[in-house]
């Protein structure tokens, strides 16, 4: 009969590691998200788009739009931290939380692509629907919305990508945890509790 295990051995083991600079780059894309979502709150819209009736999102969707991925990443790489060193976290829930989370990163990241970086500086016509951030008010004499500073945006996406990146490494880590049990299950050989950590 086949033993299931929820082991992380050999090199397996320094999976943590990647949890931990999940949790930091969270923390730090967070604090820019949050700078950056008050910045945005503080800055009027353009004076024709006022004219023409055109809304802009309330305090709170701006913050759901800048914060909330980088919230949710802080929370779970904690959770899966204390987790693997507190009861032994299974691969199989790190792999389908890793991938879940690689998903949503890689969809906020390229929404933050879109309206902040390509959009910003280009041609705005019909941008204005989708990405709020072209309807803000701009500096004089450019294209930029008087929003934050281009180090805030570019650092939010920049560690945004990192966050995938980092994402992906963790998935792996823990599929090649459950290929390497499955194996050691299917071969009925026990893994002992010596080479857990």
């Amino acid at each position: 009969m086949a033993i299931p295990t929820n082991k992380w051995t050999g090199r397996l083991r320094y999976t943590p590691l990647i949890n931990i600079a999940i949790f930091l780059v969270s923390i730090v894309t967070f604090g820019l998200a949050v700078s950056y979502a008050h910045d945005a709150i503080a800055t009027p819209m353009q004076e024709q788009l006022i004219r023409k009736k055109r809304s802009r999102p309330t305090n709170s969707q701006i913050i759901a739009y800048s914060a909330a991925m980088p919230f949710f990443s802080i929370l779970q790489s904690g959770l899966d931290l204390s987790l693997h060193f507190l009861i032994s976290l299974h691969p199989v829930y790190s792999l389908v939380i890793s991938i879940l989370y690689f998903s949503g990163w890689l969809t906020q990241w390229t929404i933050w692509m879109h309206c902040e970086i390509i959009a910003i500086g280009f041609d705005n016509a019909g941008k204005g629907e989708t990405c709020w951030q072209v309807n803000l008010q701009h500096r004089q004499y450019s294209e930029v919305p008087i929003l934050s500073s281009e180090g805030i945006v570019d650092g939010r996406v920049g560690l945004g990508g990192v966050a995938i990146a980092l994402y992906a490494a963790y998935a792996v880590m823990a599929l090649m945890a459950v290929l390497r049990n499955r194996r050691r299950s299917v071969k009925g050989v026990k893994i002992e509790s010596t080479e857990m950590r």
